[in-house]
């Protein structure tokens, strides 16, 4: 079955910046530069004439105009970007507590965005470079390398300002230190960095969105998404939407005369919705589901890394929000609120439940479920009929009373995730009645 890294050969055309393989279409999407005439091409040179059939699979071609009128090695990372544009109304000023959305930089630097928080460090980065003094479980600021680590260039601990040094930010408005990093390198999946925060300064909340957002962390099913609008807050052009153009696109991007152009696979392009500050930017799905991180683009198109990558290669997890209200049922905004992680049955496991008596209402974890873990949990059942019954997770049995008056019971068990377990996992619960 073709993939896009099957396509990536056409990155070596003249003007072919970046390749993406729609597998249900059975079509190429080839983003260049700019377009030329087809017999102005050498062979070598033209798209349609270099894409093969793969086995039996006839393959069409979509080539992209990213906008730019002339040869490039690649798409632009949007904080690298002379001059700056100046930051949409409200953007630029200094924010206490820190939400995300909002003119944020190294101090080296001109402008950029601050990105998702919070982000709990788990400890099992595949790729990164962290300080020392950080700990798993210790809670982080999302933005991009080029962002808060220079493109690789800066040394941990360097200073991140909000605003940005172009906005004014200066050395009192440092809001934290660059902490880690994933190296910018070809081959990579993202362009992610992290600062340290301090949770009586942040704020979870995502400049002018809907207060709800995140509704949830997409993590599988990216290729649904083909055709979807995603919404982003960023620095310069504040909150836009864009229809998604490709899922599992290779790119290349011309990280500047240190890093040259960088090879980064399986990005998220849509059309154009960013411009350069824009960069760190969160990027949400239409009912709030946070989807990815913004890192560059053309005069078209913006590119985004999808957040599962960023999770995964940084070695964080992007945190939901408990109900943080005081106590007239205001949110204080303070960043005060208790991250949670809860998953349920109908979203991310399958489990088997083998009773005709009692039933699964759901389960709820209070970390992320890990391969070869065993996490506590909260398991929610109920009965249609009073009496003693018993559950068991993990070869260890509980039992209970469920009344006339109350027939659903919350159980704390701990719940073994199978080693070889890969995007779900399949748990055994068993429950029933006493005889």
């Amino acid at each position: 079955m073709p993939t896009t890294q099957d396509f990536e050969y056409l990155l070596e055309c003249e003007n072919v910046i970046g390749v993406d393989y729609d597998e249900d279409a059975k079509e190429v999407r080839v983003f260049v530069s700019r377009k030329v005439p087809p017999d102005t091409l050498e062979d070598e040179d033209d798209v349609e004439k270099r894409v093969r059939e793969v086995g039996d699979t006839e393959i069409t071609v979509d080539v992209v105009d990213a906008g730019y009128g002339e040869e490039r090695q690649g798409f632009d990372p949007l904080s690298t970007l002379e001059p700056v544009p100046e930051a949409a109304e409200g953007r630029s000023d200094r924010k206490r507590p820190v939400p995300a959305g909002a003119s944020e930089a190294n101090a080296a630097l001109s402008a950029g965005t601050g990105g998702p928080y919070p982000a709990r460090v788990t400890g099992d980065a595949e790729d990164a470079v962290w300080d020392e003094a950080v700990e798993p479980d210790d809670l982080v600021r999302l933005s991009n390398n080029h962002v808060y680590a220079r493109s690789n260039e800066a040394e941990l601990g360097e200073s991140i300002l909000q605003p940005s040094p172009h906005d004014g930010g200066d050395r009192g408005d440092e809001v934290g230190e660059l902490v880690g990093y994933v190296p910018i390198e070809d081959g990579v999946r993202v362009d992610v960095a992290a600062r340290s925060a301090d949770p009586e300064r942040e704020s979870d909340r995502y400049h002018e969105l809907d207060e709800a957002w995140p509704t949830g962390v997409r993590r599988d099913g990216y290729g649904e998404l083909r055709g979807e609008a995603l919404t982003k807050t960023g620095r310069t052009t504040g909150v836009t939407s864009a229809t998604v153009e490709a899922t599992s696109a290779t790119v290349e991007v011309e990280f500047g005369a240190e890093q040259g152009t960088v090879r980064l696979r399986d990005q998220l392009i849509t059309d154009y919705m960013s411009e350069g500050g824009d960069s760190g930017s969160s990027v949400f799905c239409e009912d709030g589901e946070l989807v990815g991180l913004l890192f560059a683009g053309s005069f078209q198109q913006t590119i985004c890394n999808r957040i599962e990558n960023v999770e995964r290669q940084l070695g964080v997890e992007i945190l939901l929000e408990d109900d943080g209200d005081d106590e007239n049922g205001d949110d204080p905004g303070d960043g005060s609120d208790v991250p949670v992680y809860t998953t349920t049955v109908a979203t991310d496991l399958e489990v088997d439940l083998q009773t005709a008596v009692l039933e699964l209402e759901s389960i709820t974890f209070d970390e992320r479920p890990r391969p070869g873990a065993t996490v506590a949990a909260t398991v929610v059942v109920k009965a249609d009929d009073p009496g003693e019954y018993w559950l068991e997770a993990g070869g260890d049995r509980r039992t209970f009373d469920l009344g006339d008056a109350d027939r659903e019971r919350e159980i704390d068990v701990e719940v073994p995730i199978p080693e070889d377990s890969g995007a779900t996992a399949t748990v055994s619960l068993r429950g029933g009645v006493l005889e």
